[in-house]
């Protein structure tokens, strides 16, 4: 074996720290560009396919742990819808386990939805702006309600730590000649674990709103009858427990007329 002279071992010693040291740069650059870049990106997207304005204080999405984090979102209607607001998101972050995105189950081990403001609004035509911004922007008209899904076809999903914060809804229906309104004050702010049904996340939400909140979900899931009937069942977990309060009242008016 032939023994380099120390001048050439230097030389390519000197060579692979340079080569090294530009591939940080390049890396550096990249991280960089992609911070700066992706918010103008989704913005910019977001409005030129669906028409929805958009704007966002930070975004930033990290492909290699599946980290996502939102602040300071607001999404409005067209200016051919006949109100804009549409949402108000003070925060988004979610923790997602990488590769349970490929997987039947997806795991995340903390999600946290923080919103100031949610207005559904039907327009004359009776469409959801919900629904019309599904549909926009992934650009596939709405299909036809279909079948349940096979158990094999189900996507099922653990929320290890779910933070929900939701201050307000207003649902607004211009359909028939007038407009309705109604506003609720939510306030709602709940710390829950090991989440795994649609049921456990809408569970902290009145009758009432999942009444209203119906229609838009069946709108965006014309397809998951699972979606559905988990949504459903939240519906009638809230109803049951209506139902218990105001027996467990009518036992104590009656004890007392005793």
């Amino acid at each position: 074996m032939i023994a380099l002279p120390p001048t050439i071992r230097a030389e390519k010693g000197g060579l692979l720290i340079k080569l090294m040291l530009a591939l940080a740069i390049l890396a550096a650059v990249a991280v960089v560009a992609w911070v700066i870049l992706l918010p103008t990106i989704v913005v910019s997207t977001i409005r030129s396919r669906t028409g929805f304005s958009v704007k966002v204080d930070k975004l930033s999405v990290n492909p290699f742990t599946a980290k996502v984090a939102i602040q300071g979102l607001v999404l409005k209607n067209p200016a051919t819808w006949p109100a804009e607001s549409f949402v108000e998101l003070r925060e988004f972050r979610a923790d997602v386990e990488l590769f349970t995105l490929f997987s039947r189950r997806l795991v995340a081990d903390e999600i946290v939805v923080d919103v100031a403001q949610l207005t559904l609004v039907k327009n004359q035509d009776g469409i959801m702006n919900a629904v019309a911004f599904r549909d926009t922007l992934t650009g596939r008209p709405p299909t036809p309600a279909a079948g349940p899904k096979s158990d094999a076809a189900k996507k099922e999903f653990l929320i290890r730590h779910l933070v929900l914060k939701f201050d307000k809804l207003t649902y607004v229906d211009y359909t028939g000649g007038r407009t309705r309104t109604k506003d609720y004050n939510l306030n709602i702010s709940r710390d829950m674990r090991d989440v795994d049904s649609v049921a456990k996340i809408v569970s902290p939400f009145s009758g009432a709103v999942l009444a209203a909140l119906a229609g838009t979900m069946s709108g965006l899931f014309p397809n998951n009858a699972d979606v559905l009937q988990s949504f459903k069942g939240g519906l009638q977990q809230v109803g049951e427990k209506t139902g218990a309060k105001l027996k467990e009242l009518m036992d104590s008016l009656d004890k007392l007329r005793r």
